[in-house]
């Protein structure tokens, strides 16, 4: 499972993660828990890093990827 602690743009993030593979798991505060398609939760980790960073709104965004 990773976590993704984002303050802005929360929708848009679950939105293209859940695109890609990811599981949408739930939410606390500015945590996204999510469930990677892989069992490299590293690998996973960096991908959801990559695709945020990668969107047109994620150059505008402060946020980080953990992985639990």
């Amino acid at each position: 499972m990773i976590i993704v602690n984002v303050a802005m743009m929360q929708e848009k993030v679950i939105q293209l993660l859940e695109e890609n593979g990811f599981t949408y798991q739930g939410k606390q505060g500015l945590k996204l828990y999510f469930q990677e398609p892989s069992n490299d939760i590293t690998t996973a980790a960096q991908t959801a890093k990559r695709f945020i960073k990668q969107s047109s709104f994620g150059s505008a965004l402060f946020f980080n990827v953990e992985e639990v």
